[in-house]
């Protein structure tokens, strides 16, 4: 019986070193193209999902918050 394997991965990344939106969007397309090479030869994927977030400092709280 032909068998293949699947998985769902998720990869939490808490920092990207940006200083705009846009760039943290480069900077995740360009990891995403880095690692396609390796997800062409052995690995079946569907399109990657992602949403960009802005953590700014909340001073007076000593908390981070998306905005």
């Amino acid at each position: 019986m032909p068998k293949y394997y699947s998985t769902d991965l998720t990869i939490p990344i808490i920092e990207i070193m940006a200083e705009t939106k846009e760039q943290a969007e480069a900077i995740m397309n360009e990891f995403i193209d880095s690692i396609s090479p390796v997800m062409e030869l052995k690995i079946r994927w569907e399109e990657c999902d992602w949403e960009i977030q802005e953590n700014v400092l909340d001073e007076t709280k000593g908390e981070w918050v998306v905005s």
